[in-house]
């Protein structure tokens, strides 16, 4: 998924070929073998030069500098933007469309990845590429990392591969496109899709999910399900919480298929992040004062959420309550709007 340091781990390949890259202006270790063309990059090539724009690779740095001057994507990627928010934009390109374009940034990408990834057979795949603007240089964009998903999936997958390229890493930024999958497999909408990423997991990327499913399920426990206008509210729900919590609350009463149908997420996720976050007591009384229940059915358990705990857990693991991705960055038939009366149409 978005390994941190995988060098340290037994997982990397001592004889991987390409050793080290050069990604536009900037250079970094690889660490996992991948099967670029021998005739074009030979066993013996430790340095890997490759376009930040279009991904196209080479071994000599004369032939690099040429391109970068005239690569035809020096100005956008290939496909159409569906989100944009402080900088940041997704672009959604089909594998059929732009097929060199879908397996060169494979066979980049595997540099960094350890498991499942397609590097030819790209028809059948979408593929949405985060970028980012720097204000003070809006003629220059950056390629910041990707996620590619079936175009048609049997099992109720959102998301196939990701990765944040190494430099930009720890930048909560996987957990942005992860945000985005689950929009746009427009799980709030009949019929949306109510998924997760495709399995198996890797041991980091089970690690990446949890976090985001745990983040995910504070945010719908203490704000409400992840939709609307959500950070309009966050400093208003923060500064009652407190007064709230010396009242009586409501308890209210819900089945874990029911958070899931609320947040997008599959039942077993659900259950992986509340284990997780170690936030779930058992319930001895109908009668406690100041909770939040919601019915936990893993063997017909009835289980006690607090607020006051989610609220802790948030401030013990440095989570913010405002969601990394924003509602009114969606562009186009993503728009909450045009996706309202898409369903409307439909119905």
């Amino acid at each position: 998924m978005t390994p941190s340091n995988p060098a340290k781990t037994a997982k990397q390949h001592v004889d991987r070929g390409v050793k080290r890259v050069v990604l536009g202006d900037l250079s970094f270790h690889t660490w996992y073998h991948s099967l670029y063309p021998e005739e074009l990059v030979s066993k013996d090539s430790e340095l890997l030069y490759v376009c930040s724009w279009c991904f196209r690779y080479t071994c000599a740095a004369g032939a690099y500098a040429t391109h970068v001057k005239l690569c035809d994507r020096r100005t956008t990627p290939p496909g159409i933007k569906v989100y944009e928010h402080g900088g940041y934009a997704v672009w959604e390109i089909d594998g059929e469309d732009d097929k060199l374009f879908a397996q060169n940034l494979s066979l980049f990408s595997k540099l960094f990845l350890d498991h499942k990834s397609v590097f030819f057979d790209v028809s059948s795949f979408l593929y949405y590429v985060l970028t980012f603007v720097d204000p003070k240089a809006p003629e220059k964009y950056h390629v910041l990392g990707y996620f590619s998903k079936e175009k048609l999936s049997w099992d109720p997958n959102n998301l196939a591969c990701i990765l944040i390229f190494p430099p930009y890493q720890h930048r909560r930024l996987g957990r942005l496109l992860m945000g985005v999958s689950y929009k746009l497999s427009a799980w709030e909408w009949d019929p949306g899709l109510i998924g997760g990423p495709e399995r198996p997991l890797s041991e980091l990327g089970l690690r990446s999910y949890t976090r985001f499913w745990e983040e995910r399920l504070a945010r719908h426990f203490l704000l409400g399900p992840p939709k609307g206008e959500q950070g309009k509210v966050v400093q208003q729900k923060q500064a009652t919480m407190k007064a709230a919590a010396r009242k009586t609350p409501a308890r209210e009463r819900m089945t874990v298929q029911e958070i899931g149908l609320a947040t997008g997420m599959l039942t077993e996720d659900v259950i992986t992040a509340l284990k997780s976050m170690g936030i779930v007591e058992p319930e001895h009384t109908r009668n406690k004062r100041n909770t939040t229940s919601n019915d936990h059915e893993n063997a017909g358990e009835t289980v006690v959420i607090r607020k006051a705990n989610v609220l802790e857990w948030t401030k013990i693991h440095n989570v913010a309550l405002r969601d990394p991705v924003r509602e009114d960055g969606f562009i186009g038939e993503w728009a909450s709007g045009n996706l309202q009366l898409q369903q409307e149409s439909e119905g």
